[in-house]
């Protein structure tokens, strides 16, 4: 969005730093207006909303909502802006999954709220995007569409176990307020592990095992192979991410979004190398 005057000459202050613990007032006004154009485009929508909110999300006696759609629309306004900012990102994800369930004739779909959502967050500096309906502190549109992919090839390519490790990587990363570094990689590395066997159809013991089984089938460059190899062993051994003993010190947000869109990175290389040689049909039709 183009800078107003006062922006461009200083006058105003613009806010500058990326916001990942907080929420302004700019942002959170901008989400509640795009909200309010969703449901106020008919009459009675605010009704389905606040009952949907009460039984679901709040998890409040529905009878004790207002009667009438205007003060629903009330309700609801209210109940919004006594949220802390990462419960407004929660209830914002709430409505993206569960919106054709909220209204019978929705004017939008959730890929077009998620592209709206995107939109306002980038352009208050949210440092939260939505990435295959969950909202994860990654804004890079490099690496969302990395991961976004991943999630969507493995669930078309029938790699149910890579897909589940990879969303639930994403959830954990993206949980509000307390983000689960230390799980999130390794669930990310284990989607890498999971494709790996599925592929090469092997019963081999940790990820370079499952490697060398995969190079029988698909190509796979020799530097690329020892990187992945030495990721999961950064992930596996005493001072690794899966050792019971594990101090977290060492493990952060950093870790946890490389770890997250490499393996994602990673897992579509694959599917793109096994689908090119057919292997990918040949599994699904077995």
């Amino acid at each position: 969005m183009k800078k107003r005057f006062s922006e461009r000459l200083g006058i105003v202050d613009q806010i500058q730093t990326i916001q990942t613990e907080g929420m302004s007032d700019a942002l959170r006004n901008s989400l509640w207006n795009f909200i309010h154009s969703q449901f106020e485009s008919r009459h009675d929508y605010w009704i389905p909303l606040a009952k949907f909110i009460a039984q679901y999300f709040r998890k409040t006696p529905v009878d004790e909502l207002p009667y009438h759609d205007y003060d629903c629309r009330e309700w609801v306004k209210a109940y919004f802006y006594d949220l802390k900012w990462y419960e407004v990102y929660d209830l914002v994800e709430f409505l993206v999954t569960n919106y054709r369930d909220i209204l019978e004739y929705p004017p939008s779909n959730s890929a077009t709220l998620e592209r709206t959502f995107n939109a306002i967050l980038a352009s208050e500096l949210s440092g939260y995007r939505f990435i295959s309906g969950v909202i994860a502190p990654i804004s890079n549109p490099t690496e969302t569409q990395e991961i976004s992919g991943a999630i969507e090839v493995t669930a078309r390519s029938g790699m149910q176990g890579a897909h589940a490790h990879i969303q639930t990587a994403l959830k954990l990363l993206g949980k509000k307020p307390h983000p689960d570094y230390r799980n999130s990689i390794k669930e990310s590395i284990s989607a890498v592990e999971s494709i790996v066997k599925q592929i090469s159809s092997s019963d081999a013991q940790g990820l370079s095992g499952a490697l060398s089984a995969l190079e029988a089938h698909v190509p796979i460059h020799g530097a690329l192979k020892q990187g992945f190899v030495r990721l999961y062993g950064y992930t596996s051994d005493a001072d690794g991410i899966r050792h019971a003993i594990l101090d977290e010190s060492n493990v952060g947000f950093d870790e946890a979004k490389y770890m997250l869109v490499s393996c994602s990175a990673f897992v579509n290389y694959l599917v793109s190398k096994a689908g090119s040689l057919g292997l990918l049909a040949e599994r699904n039709d077995a």
